[in-house]
């Protein structure tokens, strides 16, 4: 059996702070502090092994800034976003000896998961579940699963951000428990069946081209009673309708700096994204009208396998 989380984390002086923090009645606030406490514990420059510590950093500093479209295979880089061809830090991450890298996604590892956790469940004690994480950019958010305790498989289709996931597992110790696979959804989700607890599927569906067939990979990989947890740009509204964006729209920074944001495709309503859930077979699925503005969360939960409408499958073979 597999050490209680408390018992996994460092230093030891975290313990009955972090003990404090479970007992203590769920706000989005105690969460994501005991959120902060397990990453801290865990993630950093004291905890780095087999390597030294400036090794470590002079290697991620030589990544952060660079422009490498050769790495990811595109044809025309001129027609892809900024975040695939200039390598830019995805997650606040501080080392505590000084060094302190900045994210695009500033402290959302520990939003969105504390959000998930108080308003649908995800427990803070992952010990022994399998969990797989979609679109993880440098892996603030898988990291922090794994301080839960999870096993975690993590997906990310920019090759150049899922070796530095998998660089912080090696660095970090974790090559048991974290795992990164260089691959779009589509490719990788057919590769598991009936595997995961819980699916993180966080800031991603809206960017993707076919969201239905997602979601159905998505309850593929997972088993009975598993769950998705959803975070999206989305709009709370009771009708079923989408926003269609496309990549043409872009916002933020500027060309000659590559830090251009957007590439957007379908916004769904609230109501949209619970029936999209349903529509793939998910027997369960709720949206929370606690959203920040532009921003939709959801949970949906797999009761039993079940098959789905197929009439316009973009993947024939897909379970």
């Amino acid at each position: 059996m597999e050490p209680a989380l408390i018992d996994r984390l460092l230093p030891p002086t975290s313990i009955s702070a972090i003990q404090r923090f479970i007992t203590m009645p769920l706000s989005h606030a105690s969460v994501s502090e005991t959120l902060r406490t397990f990453f801290k514990a865990n993630f950093t420059s004291v905890q780095i092994r087999g390597m030294e510590r400036d090794e470590f950093h002079g290697t991620l500093g030589r990544l952060i800034g660079a422009v490498d479209e050769g790495k990811e295979g595109f044809l025309d880089a001129s027609k892809q976003r900024d975040l695939s061809v200039k390598y830019h830090w995805g997650h606040n991450h501080d080392f505590g000896d000084g060094r302190v890298y900045a994210g695009r996604m500033g402290n959302r590892h520990i939003d969105i998961l504390a959000h998930f956790v108080v308003e649908f469940g995800l427990p803070l004690d992952l010990t022994g579940k399998r969990v797989l994480d979609i679109g993880v950019w440098t892996g603030g958010t898988s990291l922090l699963l794994a301080a839960m305790g999870a096993r975690v498989v993590a997906l990310e289709e920019v090759v150049k951000y899922a070796e530095t996931v998998n660089y912080l597992s090696r660095a970090f110790g974790l090559q048991d428990r974290l795992t990164c696979l260089p691959r779009s959804l589509y490719e990788a989700l057919p590769m598991f069946a009936d595997e995961f607890d819980y699916v993180i599927y966080s800031g991603v569906i809206y960017h993707v081209t076919d969201p239905l067939l997602s979601l159905r990979l998505v309850f593929s990989a997972l088993k009975d009673e598993g769950c998705c947890f959803i975070e999206t740009a989305g709009f709370h509204a009771a009708e079923k309708i989408c926003r269609y964006e496309g990549p043409e729209i872009i916002h933020g920074g500027s060309t000659e700096d590559l830090n251009r944001g957007g590439w957007n495709y379908f916004i769904p309503s609230s109501a949209t994204l619970a029936t999209w859930c349903r529509d793939v077979g998910f027997q369960e699925a709720k949206v929370s009208t606690n959203i920040p503005e532009a921003r939709l969360f959801a949970w949906a939960r797999r009761t039993g396998f079940q098959d789905f409408c197929r009439a316009g499958l973009s993947k024939v073979g897909c379970r």
